[in-house]
């Protein structure tokens, strides 16, 4: 009975490795560059003692940045990159594991790619199975890979095992979350945004712990589990088994809930309205409202972000001016604006992944067959694919606004000058130019090369990031980001306004999307 459940498991861990080989090596091959690299320039950052010491105290006083990520357990070069660099993997290799098992459960469900797997010999069990060993393989590569790179660098064989231990159960972990979750929600996007809130959850509960110092509320977060490992510090691996023990027994429940029909979830949905409301008649309006909840929290968060990130901006910018290899960060007459800037300009590459991500949701509506439903009606293929494309570039405006309202509002609270808003909203507004960029390129795409638009896209994008972190950390010429959009966008906070290259980068963008329309009306639609 068991061995039909898994029928077809092999072969279906090979279609998963092949469908998502570009996919998994972006994720965790950004993980692994940045795990590394980061942790070969604390050494430069902070290159005494002394310097160390009063870093760590620093941070360890600081509720905030505990809340952030968490205490520094160990004041050495090894202890600092171990902090450093765990907050920020272990989000994306969370993500990272709940898009992979969501994508080939639930997903495939929607798609209907499910039904004809279903055909062959494959078991009922196969499809969470098979996701599920490549997220827990992918993540097991990926901890493997940070703990040899920091071994090569020249830290402590032990405690880098024991970190690439614990940034694999950090991600083993939202592998069962999300498996879960596939089987209970009745969507993909059902699916995913419950694991986000999960995690999101968790890492609250864990920040809260470290923030109030209660650390017999840390045992209620996995998270808070893990970071009592205490790579280069206390190098204890138990923590890591009640947590390696959670995961297995979220991937039990998982095959459990597996009874379900296929394309039903265990949680009802929601009935819809017998009759659309006027204001959603038409493709735009459409996409505008599956579009709503995810652009409300992806604004919601940068909201809090930025208001959390101005009110750190004075501290952090004395950190950067003390710490020698990146005082160029906080450098200026104002070196708490001079750091907004610089998160400014980072997090516009950031905000890019929800234009994209809407833009790509138009190969999902090709591929599952809905696109042909849609253009059955009086609709020309232009007009189905505007709705993507309008709610890609108003989304992002909306996130940009809603950053650039939590900054103004920090700052304002922090330095009591309210005219701050204004600057900061205008800050981040000026940056939609180049994320406009980025998301006419996934049109482009789209248009003409649908099945490498999501990976060649968000490649792009990936290079750009990693570009930015190797000329932060000296390794390349500042000249190489001449190719960027982003650079080529006034940053208002530490320049000038200029408008002429606002119009450039706006126009560039205006005629890859009026590219990637041409295309589309060249090609055939495919489901493949």
């Amino acid at each position: 009975m068991t061995m039909d459940v898994l029928a077809g498991c092999a072969p279906f861990v090979r279609l998963v490795l092949r469908r998502d080989r570009l996919r998994l090596a972006l994720w965790h091959g950004i993980a692994v560059l940045l795990a590394v690299g980061i942790a070969a320039s604390i050494g430069a950052t902070y290159p005494t003692e002394a310097a160390r010491a009063g870093y760590a105290e620093q941070i360890n006083s600081s509720p905030a940045e505990l809340f952030m990520i968490g205490r520094i357990d160990a004041d050495t070069v090894p202890g600092l990159a171990a902090w450093r660099v765990q907050g920020f993997i272990v989000l994306l290799l969370g993500i990272a594991s709940a898009s992979t098992v969501v994508r080939h459960t639930r997903a495939a469900e929607e798609d209907g790619y499910r039904e004809f797997m279903g055909s062959a010999v494959v078991g009922r069990l196969t499809p969470l199975t098979g996701s599920a060993i490549v997220a827990v393989g992918a993540n097991l590569v990926t901890g493997a890979a940070i703990a040899v790179g920091c071994t090569a660098l020249g830290f402590p064989p032990a405690g880098s095992s024991w970190m690439g231990a614990q940034l694999f159960a950090a991600g083993a972990f939202m592998t069962g979350v999300a498996a879960v979750t596939a089987m209970l929600a009745a969507t993909s996007r059902g699916a995913t945004g419950l694991a986000v809130v999960v995690m999101a959850a968790c890492y609250v509960v864990r920040g809260t712990a470290d923030a109030a110092r209660l650390p017999g509320l840390a045992w209620a977060s996995p998270y808070g589990w893990l970071s009592s490992v205490e790579p280069y510090a206390a190098d204890d691996g138990r923590p890591l088994l009640p947590a390696l023990a959670l995961t297995a027994g979220l991937l039990a429940a998982a095959a459990r809930l597996a009874v379900r029909d296929v394309g039903a979830g265990l949680l009802p949905g929601r009935s819809g309205r017998p009759r659309a409301r006027r204001g959603l008649h038409g493709p735009v309006s459409l996409a505008l409202r599956l579009e709503l909840g995810t652009s409300a929290a992806w604004s919601l968060a940068l909201l809090a972000f930025g208001a959390l990130v101005a009110t750190l901006a004075d501290s952090t910018a004395r950190q950067l001016r003390d710490s020698g290899a990146l005082s160029g960060l906080a450098d200026g007459p104002d070196p708490a604006l001079g750091f907004i800037a610089l998160v400014v300009y980072v997090f516009a590459q950031v905000a890019t992944v929800f234009g994209i991500q809407a833009v790509l949701r138009l190969r999902g509506e090709e591929t599952s067959g809905r696109a042909e439903n849609v253009l059955t009606a009086p609709v020309s293929r232009i007009r189905w694919a505007a709705g993507s494309v309008v709610t890609a570039l108003a989304g992002t405006a909306v996130n940009q606004l809603a950053f650039g309202l939590g900054l103004g509002l920090g700052y304002a609270a922090m330095t009591g000058d309210p005219g701050g808003l204004l600057l900061m909203v205008a800050a981040t507004l000026v940056e939609l130019p180049a994320i406009w960029v980025l998301t006419a390129i996934a049109v482009l795409l789209h248009g003409w090369a649908p099945r490498v638009a999501a990976p060649v896209s968000y490649t792009v994008l990936g290079v750009l990031l990693l570009l930015e972190l190797l000329v932060e950390l000296g390794h390349l010429d500042g000249e190489v980001l001449r190719i960027s959009p982003y650079t080529q966008v006034p940053q208002l906070l530490t320049g000038t306004p200029e408008l002429a290259p606002v119009l450039v980068v706006t126009a560039l963008a205006a005629a890859l999307t009026v590219g990637g329309a041409l295309g589309l009306q060249r090609r055939d639609l495919t489901r493949t």
